[in-house]
């Protein structure tokens, strides 16, 4: 029996996927929840979905970036400052599946709860570090990152994927509260993430386009 191209077995996981979930590529996902059982997601389901990440940011890197980068897109941040978070977390969560692949513990913690500390202090801090970096690096890293997670995914052992892991997550707000997760959450929810800036970028793109075709 001939074996099945990559292509098509990518494909397969990815529609086995969709309907094991029933939700949509915009819907957070139940098990991305903590204290949801650990989905298992497997290896080509996962890259598939690093796949789809990745043409979507090749589909965003054929707009004049540079042309509005200095522009804010939010009350706080330009469209570089969010291209920059996008990056930044790109590489937080690779290096976060490194750590959790080879059993390390983590020294450090990020509290994302709606509470005083949020989520802001550790985005604030890297996107100050990412203003002097130039745009097109900032586009290269986030590509780079994530292919490396997708070598990552498709060479771990799929019971490291899916086991229980201590994360530098603390969704309480309490640093001292970070969570278990998978390799494979970590993955899934770094998907969720970027396609939630990347909708944003790309619905603000188009209405600075309309705004101009009108101005004329």
């Amino acid at each position: 029996m001939p074996e099945i191209p990559l292509t098509a077995r990518i494909a397969a996981e990815w529609r086995s996927l969709l309907r094991e979930t029933g939700a949509g590529l915009e819907e957070r996902p139940a098990w991305l929840l903590p204290g949801r059982p650990i989905f298992p997601a497997r290896p080509l389901a996962l890259y598939a979905q690093l796949e789809e990440v990745l043409a979507l940011w090749a589909e965003l890197r054929r707009a004049p970036l540079a042309r509005h980068s200095q522009r804010f897109i939010t009350s706080a941040w330009t469209l570089k400052d969010l291209l920059g978070h996008l990056a930044s977390w790109a590489a937080e969560f690779r290096r976060e599946v490194e750590s959790m692949a080879r059993g390390g513990a983590f020294d450090y913690a990020i509290p994302y709860a709606l509470s005083v500390m949020g989520p802001n202090e550790w985005n604030a801090g890297a996107a100050e570090g990412q203003r002097p970096v130039a745009l097109k690096a900032i586009l290269d890293q986030f590509e780079e990152e994530t292919q490396r997670l997708q070598d990552l995914v498709l060479a771990l052992p799929e019971a490291t994927l899916y086991a229980a892991a201590r994360s530098p997550l603390a969704p309480s707000g309490d640093p001292e509260a970070t969570i278990e997760a998978s390799i494979a959450q970590i993955v899934l929810g770094k998907c969720v993430h970027d396609r939630h800036h990347l909708g944003h970028i790309a619905g603000w793109l188009a209405r600075v386009r309309k705004k101009k075709r009108r101005s004329r």
